[in-house]
């Protein structure tokens, strides 16, 4: 009797909670945002913009150009063109979503299952050589890079949040503080990308110790990150 063949388009368990969890926070903010507006309630300004920051972060990289092309027919009220423009935030989190998919399934792919009995690779775990290293190292090669340029969007809205236009020197318009958290939130986010980026791709096993240095990895280049932007 052959092994049955396990179905390439369906993504991992963690992989698919990434993206129901990650899909429901964006619905639930986008809508909490969309209602604030529209009823204009008696809520704090400053929580009001921190609503909207989350929604853009959530919904990066391409948000970032989405936010600013808004801001100039934004109007009170909630129209119809109101209700378009923060569907618009939706479509970019399905977008996300299914860019995360493809990446996901392109360095996740299995090899053929042999049948039962006969001597083979198991499904589930590409051949093994050196120290547990396998030969989708060389995925690395695409993922990282990928990730890198996902985290450009960031770098230059973080490198204006630490100090303002001016930088931290000081000079021209001077430093502008009060919006160092954001800055902090995005490098957290490039760091969340790249360790996405390391731990997706099945090039070390166990899978623990790939996991570990995904985290190291991520840490060090959000570390980077904020320290090159806020330079």
């Amino acid at each position: 009797m052959g092994g049955s063949r396990p179905n390439e388009r369906a993504l991992p368990r963690w992989a698919r909670t990434a993206v129901v969890v990650y899909l429901s926070v964006t619905v639930t903010v986008v809508v909490a945002a969309l209602l604030t507006r529209g009823f204009e309630l008696d809520l704090d300004a400053k929580f009001k913009e921190g609503m909207l920051l989350v929604m853009v972060v959530l919904t990066l990289p391409v948000s970032a150009a989405y936010f600013v092309i808004g801001t100039f027919g934004s109007g009170g009220g909630l129209g119809l063109t109101t209700v378009l423009y923060y569907a618009g935030y939706l479509l970019l989190a399905v977008v996300n979503a299914g860019v995360f998919r493809w990446i996901v399934l392109s360095t996740r792919k299995r090899i053929p299952v042999p049948a039962a009995g006969t001597p083979g690779a198991s499904p589930q775990y590409p051949p093994v050589t050196i120290r547990g290293v396998t030969p989708d190292v060389r995925k690395l090669l695409w993922t990282v890079p990928l990730a890198v340029l996902l985290s450009l969007p960031q770098w230059m809205v973080a490198g204006f949040a630490w100090c303002g236009i001016s930088g931290c020197s000081g000079g021209g318009f001077g430093v502008v503080t009060g919006t160092e958290w954001v800055a902090v939130i995005l490098s957290v986010v490039n760091g969340v990308i790249l360790a996405v980026a390391v731990f997706a791709v099945r090039w070390l096993y166990p899978t623990r110790k790939r996991a570990l240095i995904a985290l190291a990895a991520g840490t060090l280049f959000g570390l980077v990150g904020a320290a090159v932007t806020h330079g």
